[in-house]
């Protein structure tokens, strides 16, 4: 076997252990769903500025499902997951640049509502973005 064909199967080995190792800290590491019940604490900031605190007691796995079952969320399917389309009964006025946006404890969240599981304890806020 000559230097060259030997590293090129030296480079897939490598590839090939690192992809695998990829896989396995990504199976660890991404979230998953909390089983039972949890309480959820959600601040709504409607677009007038007044404040609502909603606490969820609920055996729903995501964000969305807690919400939808106490009938505070509305939305549509979209690419990326659960478009949020009115919180509390308000709808966001996409013409007008207003977009319904949610963080964990003042953090950006990057996934969907609907993507997003929840565990006992947490804090949610949800407010109209304006662009």
């Amino acid at each position: 076997m000559n230097k060259k064909t030997r590293t090129i199967i030296i480079a897939c080995a490598v590839v090939a252990v690192l992809i695998v190792g990829m896989l396995l800290i990504w199976k660890f590491c991404s979230p998953t769903a909390t089983k039972g019940t949890k309480t959820v604490e959600v601040l709504i900031t409607h677009i007038d500025g007044t404040e609502k605190k909603v606490t969820l007691k609920t055996k729903a796995e995501t964000l969305w499902d807690a919400m939808e079952e106490k009938k505070l969320v509305e939305g549509t399917d979209s690419a990326y997951g659960k478009w949020i389309t009115a919180v509390d009964g308000e709808t966001a006025d996409e013409s007008k640049g207003q977009y319904w946006m949610f963080t964990k404890d003042g953090e950006w969240v990057d996934t969907a509502c609907d993507g997003t599981y929840i565990a006992d304890g947490e804090h949610y806020e949800f407010y109209v973005l304006v662009y």
